[in-house]
């Protein structure tokens, strides 16, 4: 399978490539996605970041977002890739407040019962975020949420899912890595 990972400034990039050791991945800093158009990828992800927030920078993430809104190729977006599909589609985010990114895991209960989730109605996600989507779009679905808000996004009519969580951290204490590869099954029949 051939992935695209759109790094937006995530700390650890070699945590999510670890979940993609069996793939050719390459990575594309999030200034250069409209690069992405030009090729060919069975997969696009779209990497959490720390550096800036989304709200106050769209302009510097537009390339990213027309790519969202744009491409027909299945996308996952991890933590800030999750926020920006919400505000891709329309949605908005809330600041949950300075000292709210704690590194823990959370309790995600599903909203909608789905393939994805294997037949869980609950699982532990490794959560450190400090923004949340506020207000979802029409065209995207809740699948799952935590006492943080929706946890698992799915865009209604094309393959687009995002993860609030990051499924590459604490991967023996959370369910992550397991949903990841659901999805990667679910969207490309891979794993």
């Amino acid at each position: 399978m051939r992935v695209a990972v759109v790094n937006n400034a995530t700390i650890e990039p070699k945590r999510i490539l670890s979940l993609l050791k069996e793939d050719e991945v390459e990575v594309f800093d999030y200034s250069q996605s409209k690069n992405i158009f030009r090729e060919k990828f069975d997969l696009l992800i779209l990497s959490g970041s720390s550096q800036f927030p989304i709200e106050y920078n769209k302009d510097k993430l537009a390339d990213e977002i027309e790519l969202i809104q744009k491409s027909s190729t299945p996308i996952l977006g991890i933590c800030y890739g999750c926020e920006l599909i919400a505000v891709a589609f329309g949605g908005t985010l809330a600041d949950r407040g300075e000292g709210s990114q704690l590194r823990e895991n959370v309790c995600v209960k599903t909203d909608i019962a789905d393939s994805l989730f294997m037949g869980r109605e609950e699982f532990l996600v490794y959560d450190a975020h400090r923004w949340s989507i506020d207000v979802v779009p029409e065209s995207l679905s809740v699948l799952a949420s935590s006492e943080h808000g929706p946890e698992v996004i799915k865009h209604k009519t094309r393959p687009v899912y995002g993860f609030q969580f990051h499924p590459e951290k604490m991967l023996d204490e959370t369910f992550g890595d397991e949903l990841f590869n659901s999805f990667l099954k679910i969207e490309i029949g891979a794993r």
